[in-house]
């Protein structure tokens, strides 16, 4: 699946909405697990809780029951409805590494052209060592 396609599905189901007290689907991500399937999601926040748009996208894969990621996109739409890629936080890379160590070789798409692995993005995959 290209680039271009799953920043498409992400871009999909951005439908930013502000509350009072929160702040919902201004980001949208697609995931394309090692078993084919894309799964969406958005994020949310309200009063001191929230979630990424990767978390969601990530829970209903492994509601699934799969824990593989092949690539993944998180999108932001400005007040123009230009669609920016961004990438995950330290939060999501720390959830995708420890989720699957396979996952260190999953495709981050950071734009059309240009993706790296979760290896390449993350400072420090490799930082759970056994030391003595």
């Amino acid at each position: 699946m290209t680039n271009d396609k799953l920043i498409r599905q992400a871009a999909s189901v951005v439908r930013s909405r502000k509350t009072e007290g929160g702040l919902f689907a201004d980001v949208g991500c697609a995931l394309l697990s090692t078993e084919g399937t894309v799964y969406l999601g958005v994020c949310a926040t309200s009063g001191l809780s929230g979630f990424c748009a990767e978390q969601t996208a990530i829970g209903s894969m492994i509601t699934d029951g799969n824990y593989g990621i092949a690539k993944i996109v998180a999108v932001w739409k400005d007040e123009d409805e230009t669609v920016h890629v961004i990438s995950p936080c330290r939060n999501c890379r720390q959830m995708m590494l420890e989720m699957h160590e396979g996952n260190l070789g999953a495709e981050v798409i950071l734009d059309r052209d240009e993706s790296v692995t979760l290896a390449e993005l993350s400072t420090h995959p490799d930082w759970w060592k056994k030391s003595l």
